[in-house]
């Protein structure tokens, strides 16, 4: 009789997958290297191309007053009376201020006082000052110039000065409208001071002039000029008098 026994299979299968890795293993350690896990490199790439996060965004908080027990709005009440009084002491302030600085244009000068001198002058001379207007509170002036009417075509202008001659300019008067009696003509001229010049004490003087084909004729006050002085309210008279004494 012939008796198998049966064995156990897995310990040779064992012992056979024990030889197989034993060869195995001196394979990996003569021809093969380990390699570093993949997931580490990975991590540092990604680290070095991301972006840098930006700054972070710092918030204002507003607080408005009621937040902490304060009024919104502050009021001030005013008496209508004692507003009245004050408005009424500005306004009173302003007015003496402007009357202080007001200034005015005087004349230490007379014009003809008739028509029989006026006509005489203009037979000597061809043209004279007939009158001469200062605007009420102005440092405005507006002269009459009357000539005799040698021609059709003629030229009439004041020229002024402002500081004694040593400089001067020409102001041309224009003819005025119907104011011709066949012998004689009128011509008009305006001249306002202003800033800087509008201040108490600026003398102005002026002549005028008469041209024509006829000649060239001149106005001047007897040889003292037309002189004028610009003037604060109720300083006329102590200018009057420093002029007449340097005349």
């Amino acid at each position: 009789m012939i008796l198998f026994f049966l064995g156990d299979t897995s310990a040779g299968d064992t012992l056979g997958n024990t030889r197989n890795l034993g060869k195995s293993g001196k394979q990996n350690e003569g021809g093969m290297k380990a390699s570093s896990p993949t997931g580490s490199t990975t991590d540092e790439e990604t680290d070095d191309d991301s972006e840098p996060e930006p700054p972070p965004v710092i918030r204002r908080k507003v607080s408005f007053a009621d937040a902490f027990g304060l009024n919104l709005v502050s009021v001030k009440e005013f008496d209508s009376a004692e507003a009245a009084e004050l408005e009424v002491s500005r306004a009173a302030e302003q007015e003496a201020l402007h009357s202080l600085e007001e200034l005015y244009m005087c004349c230490l000068f007379t014009v003809p006082s008739s028509p029989e001198e006026l006509e005489q002058r203009l037979q000597a001379q061809m043209v004279e000052l007939e009158s001469i207007e200062l605007l009420p509170g102005t440092t405005t002036l507006r002269g009459i110039v009357r000539v005799v009417n040698l021609c059709y075509s003629k030229s009439v202008f004041a020229r002024i000065t402002l500081d004694r001659w040593n400089s001067c300019f020409d102001l041309p008067a224009e003819y005025v409208p119907g104011s011709s009696d066949r012998k004689t003509d009128r011509f008009a001229f305006k001249y306002t001071l202003v800033p800087p010049l509008e201040r108490e004490g600026t003398r102005l003087e002026f002549c005028l002039c008469y041209e024509s084909s006829a000649g060239t004729f001149w106005a001047n006050n007897k040889g003292l000029n037309y002189v004028m002085f610009c003037h604060q309210k109720g300083q006329i008279k102590e200018e009057v008098i420093e002029t007449n004494m340097l005349h």
